[in-house]
C-alpha cells in the first residue's frame, strides 16, 4: 500500500484548522518534527502522534490522515526492519525501542505536513512564503508544485487503469518486466506534463510575468485572535519539549 496522492491534496472546508494563518499551520508542523527529532523514545513519540488526532477532527480529515498512516505504514515498517538488524548486528541497546522510535518519527513527519497541505490553499501557502520575503519565482514554483504534483499522481493513475484495460501487466515478481513495463505509463505522462507546463508557460507570459513592477495580490494575511492562541500553545508546546528532553527521565516502555 502505496500513500495515496490525495492524502497531501488540499481538501477545502470552512473548519477552524482551515482558518488558521498557513505561517501558523507550518510552525505546528515544525513543533511536532522538532519533537520527533529530540524526544527519542517510544512513549513520547506516542503521544505527538496521538495529539495530531484532535487536530484532524477539528478539520475534518482524520479519514485523509489515517490513509496516511495506512500508506505510509509500509515504509516505517521498513525503517524498523533496517533500524532493528542494524542495532542487533551492532549490540545497541535496547534495539526494539529505537527501532519502533526510528518508525514513529518517520510517521509523524509525514502526517505532520499532510495536515499542513489538506488543510491550507496553495494561493494561502503561496503568500505565506512571500511574507517571508521568498522571491516570488520560488514561492510560484513551490505553489505550482503544490498544484500539479497531485494532478500528475492523478493522471498516472488514470494511465495505469487505461493501459491495465489494454492488458499491461503492472504486477509480478520479475522486477526488469515491471520497470520495462511502466514504460508505456511514463512516456505519456511526461508528454502530457510537458504539454501542460508549454500551455502554462504561454498563460503566464501573456499575463505579464516577469515584468518588474510592484506585485499585489486579492488576498492578504493577517494574524487574528484564533491565530495568536493557536500560536501560543505552539510556543508552549516546544518550551514542554526542550524542557522534558533536558529533565524529564522518560521510561522505556519496550525492551
Amino acid at each position: 500500500m502505496m500513500i495515496h496522492y490525495k492524502s497531501f491534496k488540499f481538501k477545502k472546508g470552512f473548519t477552524l484548522l482551515h482558518r488558521l494563518d498557513p505561517r501558523v499551520k507550518f510552525f505546528l508542523a515544525c513543533v511536532n518534527v522538532v519533537g520527533a527529532l529530540v524526544l527519542g523514545k517510544t512513549l513520547p513519540l506516542l503521544v505527538i502522534l496521538a495529539s495530531m488526532l484532535p487536530l484532524t477532527v477539528v478539520g475534518r480529515i482524520t479519514k485523509e490522515w489515517l490513509t496516511v498512516l495506512k500508506g505510509a505504514s509500509v515504509f516505517a515498517a521498513v525503517i524498523f526492519a533496517l533500524n532493528f538488524f542494524f542495532s542487533v548486528v551492532g549490540v545497541t541497546g535496547r534495539p526494539l525501542d529505537f527501532s519502533i522510535a526510528m518508525a514513529l518519527r518517520f510517521l509523524i513527519l509525514i502526517s505532520s505536513f499532510s495536515i499542513f497541505f489538506l488543510t491550507t490553499a496553495p494561493d494561502d501557502f503561496s503568500l505565506a512564503v512571500q511574507k517571508a520575503r521568498i522571491p516570488f519565482d520560488v514561492s510560484f514554483a513551490l505553489t505550482m508544485a503544490m498544484r500539479f504534483v497531485p494532478v500528475l499522481a492523478a493522471e498516472a493513475r488514470s494511465i495505469a487503469d487505461a493501459q491495465r484495460s489494454r492488458g499491461l501487466e503492472l504486477e509480478g515478481r520479475n522486477l526488469l518486466r515491471r520497470a520495462k513495463n511502466y514504460l508505456p505509463i511514463l512516456i505519456p505522462l511526461v508528454a502530457n506534463s510537458l504539454r501542460r507546463s508549454m500551455e502554462l508557460a504561454e498563460a503566464m507570459e501573456s499575463r505579464g510575468y516577469g515584468v518588474k513592477k510592484q506585485r499585489t495580490s486579492l488576498y492578504s494575511l493577517k494574524f487574528r485572535r484564533t491565530d495568536l492562541a493557536a500560536l501560543g500553545l505552539a510556543v508552549l508546546a516546544l518550551f514542554f519539549i526542550v524542557f522534558t528532553r533536558i529533565y524529564v527521565k522518560i521510561p522505556t516502555i519496550v525492551g
